[in-house]
């Protein structure tokens, strides 16, 4: 079947009214995409900046604590860092990832049970507290604040990944994948007895 000349007109004109309105919105689509996740990341950034901000107020605590065995006195209306957490944990669950929120989670544990080994050395009552290696209740406090600070330091890292992912090597992104897997030990040889004569001709 031919197609006479207007016939043709109309169809190239159709196909051309499609091809713009079609182009027109995927343009529109792309551009509300990228705005959407450009008001997404404002807002992710924002939470991260609370949580470096309160990661480093309860670091600050703890290594004040840490020194002179009490708690700082705290200034009027400044609240604890305690008083954040669940709010910024809240906003985590929304916009911040699923390991930077595991990361928090723990990090915020380790920093109640740093506290909880402070109360208990703080409140012995067999012996007065005594900032010494020869105070069991210390020591123990001593190694709840290095898991604290190993665990702030975990948070701190995931932090400057996520904001900078460009600083992160290929190298060290290889090297993040390979650890997810167990790779199977290498073959080894069995060794040869000492004691033992190596057969020469076997068979």
């Amino acid at each position: 079947m031919r197609l006479t000349a207007v016939e043709a007109a109309l169809t190239g004109t159709t196909l051309g009214a499609l091809a713009t309105f079609s182009s027109a919105w995927l343009i529109q689509r792309a551009t509300t995409r990228r705005e959407r996740e450009n008001r997404v990341w404002d807002r992710r950034m924002a939470v991260y900046d609370e949580v470096m901000i309160v990661v480093r107020r309860m670091a600050d605590l703890r290594e004040a604590v840490r020194r002179t065995g009490t708690f700082p006195e705290r200034r009027a209306g400044e609240t604890a860092p305690a008083d954040d957490m669940s709010p910024l944990l809240a906003r985590l669950e929304i916009y911040g990832s699923d390991e930077l929120l595991a990361a928090c989670k723990h990090a915020f544990a380790a920093r109640r049970r740093w506290k909880l080994a402070w109360g208990k050395w703080h409140t012995q009552r067999e012996n007065n507290p005594r900032i010494s290696d020869n105070d069991e209740f210390w020591v123990e406090f001593k190694k709840a604040v290095k898991k604290s600070r190993k665990a702030d330091r975990r948070v701190l890292a995931l932090l400057r990944a996520e904001v900078h992912p460009e600083r992160i090597s290929a190298r060290r992104k290889l090297l993040m994948r390979l650890r997810r897997f167990r790779l199977p030990r290498p073959w080894r040889r069995h060794p040869i007895d000492p004691g033992r004569t190596p057969d020469r001709n076997p068979g």
